[in-house]
């Protein structure tokens, strides 16, 4: 083997009195697709702003092509070779492809110290060859898919001179296909020589793709070696110290009468003649495909987009839900797939964002209570356990899965009788997975109704007592046997399968 091209030696990085990284060594060779696993909070994303030049380390260090560097912006990255693709996108949605990959680096101007246009969409172009993407570089982003927004963040980071490629989370907001796209793409770049970090928690595209992994635990590295050499059952037990089989608990629970009905259920556009019924301890799992109608559901459930017809039944009465307000007085909570720009506002404190579902309960002309703030925020982070250093700490500094344990405590501070969760372990590893579950299943024990969407099936019929598959807005064949066969689920997300129950 090649010597690495880019070495992290003992690197270690704290942030005031949390320590984000302990003791790091990460190798990254030429031609080789590293996979970097590891709970969140392990210092995954830490090690990525390393390399990116956003944060410099408290010590250790980093060599480029055997010489010892410090990198101490992104610009220097850059020059040094190393492209960064972040987890979240950063974009401008009312400018071009071509406007976004110049605002990247590239800002040709004339003589006259005008752009150069044709200067700017050839560059582009050029960018997006270099992925064999074929996209219209005159369009606004705003008007791509998730995955093509993603495809453009890739084609903004990837130069000629790059010689490593760090994604970050790439594929959480990407279907299977987008995704074995995507790996094409990795498969090419690989070819030419790249080096490629890849930071990812679906083990089953982990696997697909490394040759080498690394996994962290606690902000130091306790593994690496050739990915032959692991499974993702040894993956899970490296990261989270124990084994795979409790990452998707499933507890036996006594159900109660039906909480939730729908009937004939339909919104223009989004799905049709939707009905089931869901009873109080029991967990609903609705299958499908990006676009199948799911989340659209969930948000008529809640009023965000109410249904254009049918109706909706709790404890067997009829209900009007036509807007959030009414699903919160209704008893009903929801988790929205899109934490980060639905579920909470993270540059603000734990305890702000924890009471904010209980806005409306206030008396409307009372003052708000700071002190009853911190108490409740107090009161959910030792029942939920999670990991931050009190109410008073910034939401947007913790991580991904402690952000999601505030997402539903701040619903269920609203003792809700119905919970939906909209991909509730979405962007999280599988140590946070587990305790969000053991969280769902400890809320179905306590008599709550809950309808559960996860685009990874595996989980989704590990938790679910029932599973109603949809595709493409038609309702699907209901399974309602565990353990569940998953190829039959699959093939009825697909169309594939018409049975009514299986």
């Amino acid at each position: 083997m090649s010597a690495p091209f880019v070495e992290l030696t003992g690197v270690a990085k704290r942030f005031g009195g949390v320590v984000a990284v302990r003791h790091a060594d990460l190798a990254l060779y030429p031609g080789e697709v590293h996979a970097l696993l590891g709970e969140n909070g392990a210092g995954k994303s830490t090690l990525v702003n390393v390399l990116a030049g956003t944060h410099r380390p408290d010590a250790g260090t980093v060599t480029v092509d055997g010489v010892e560097v410090t990198i101490p912006d992104p610009r220097a990255s850059r020059a040094l070779g190393i492209s960064v693709v972040h987890q979240h996108p950063v974009t401008f949605p009312d400018l071009s492809v071509a406007e976004n990959i110049m605002f990247a680096g590239f800002a040709p101007r004339r003589r006259t110290r005008f752009l150069d246009w044709s200067a700017v969409r050839r560059h582009a172009r050029e960018a997006l060859a270099r992925l064999d993407v074929d996209l219209d570089t005159s369009t606004e982003v705003k008007h791509l898919s998730a995955a093509d927004q993603q495809l453009l963040e890739i084609a903004k980071a990837l130069d000629p001179d790059t010689r490593l490629l760090v994604l970050d989370e790439p594929t959480a907001a990407l279907s299977t296909r987008e995704v074995e796209r995507l790996m094409k793409i990795i498969a090419r770049l690989k070819a030419d020589g790249v080096a490629i970090l890849f930071v990812g928690h679906r083990l089953n595209e982990v696997f697909a793709l490394a040759d080498r992994v690394t996994v962290s635990r606690d902000g130091s590295t306790v593994v690496t070696g050739p990915a032959k050499e692991f499974t993702p059952e040894s993956a899970v037990g490296h990261m989270v110290g124990r084994s795979v089989e409790t990452v998707f608990p499933k507890v036996d629970v006594e159900l109660g009468p039906v909480g939730l009905e729908v009937r004939g259920l339909g919104r223009r556009r989004a799905y049709a003649d939707v009905s089931f019924a869901v009873r109080r301890g029991e967990i609903l799992g609705l299958a499908g495909l990006v676009g199948a109608g799911r989340t659209e559901i969930a948000r008529g459930l809640f009023g965000l987009e109410p249904a254009d017809t049918g109706e909706i039944l709790l404890d067997g009465a009829p209900v009007s839900i036509r807007s959030p307000q009414q699903a919160m007085r209704h008893g009903i909570a929801y988790v929205p797939e899109d934490r980060h720009t639905e579920g909470v506002v993270l540059d603000h404190s734990v305890g702000f964002n924890l009471p904010l579902a209980l806005l409306e309960r206030r008396p409307r002309f009372g003052l708000l209570s700071p002190q009853a703030d911190r108490a409740l925020a107090g009161d959910f982070i030792d029942r939920l356990r999670i990991r931050t250093s009190g109410p008073d700490q910034l939401l947007g500094a913790l991580s991904g899965g402690n952000q999601q344990k505030v997402v539903l405590a701040k619903w269920l501070a609203t003792d809700p009788s119905v919970l939906i969760l909209d991909d509730p372990t979405k962007g999280i590893d599988v140590g946070a997975k587990a305790e969000v579950h053991q969280l769902v299943s400890g809320m179905a024990e306590r008599g709550l109704t809950i309808v559960l969407i996860s685009n990874e099936l595996e989980e989704l019929l590990a938790v679910s007592d029932r599973v109603i598959t949809f595709y493409r807005g038609v309702q699907g064949p209901e399974f309602d046997r565990r353990p569940f066969d998953a190829e039959r689920v699959l093939a009825a997300m697909t169309g594939q399968v018409s049975d009514a129950h299986v």
